[in-house]
């Protein structure tokens, strides 16, 4: 006579119930989805559990929220119609801050900040050529901090800023 699986051992069923949920939300877990913008050409991989907003009619960026903790990940080009230097524009950015500057970091063609305003951390990340710019920005509960740093770290990870010596 064959054995009916749903009279397995309850110690057995246990594991076998275990590694079955372990095999649905592990990959569910790991998956993101790669967002190129089509009117600038950066790239960045939204993690899962973000959800797309409506797009702009302009095309300049993107929305995304998450589904469990209302973090918002934004990312967009824009021209540089002013022909803004970088540290012009990290000094405009410095200044439209409103809470601590936690972390600044600047490179030959981007500049990162982190800056706390009320229960929020904000990150940003900024490339800027001689035609356009692309930056990223994810705010998010500073009680959740632990969860997110690995998300901020893929984050940086996966943003390419497309071609910044034009306008698009």
């Amino acid at each position: 006579m064959a054995a009916n699986p749903l009279s397995m051992p309850a110690h057995l069923s246990l594991r076998f119930l275990f590694a079955f949920l372990l095999v649905l939300t592990v990959p569910v877990a790991a998956q993101s989805a790669r967002y190129t913008n089509p009117r600038f050409g950066f790239v960045i991989r939204v993690p899962a559990g973000f959800v797309a907003q409506p797009a702009p009619a302009n095309q300049d960026g993107r929305t995304f929220v998450h589904k469990g903790t209302g973090a918002e990940l934004r990312a967009w080009g824009w021209n540089n119609a002013l022909d803004e230097s970088l540290a012009q524009s990290l000094g405009r950015a410095r200044k439209s801050i409103s809470g601590p500057i936690a972390y600044q970091q600047k490179g030959r063609n981007w500049y990162v900040l982190s800056w706390l305003e009320g229960t929020d951390i904000f990150y940003e990340k900024t490339f800027l050529g001689t035609g356009s710019g692309a930056s990223f920005r994810l705010v998010y509960p500073v009680a959740r901090k632990a969860a997110f740093d690995p998300i901020v770290t893929a984050l940086e990870k996966s943003f390419r800023p497309g071609d910044l010596s034009r306008s698009h």
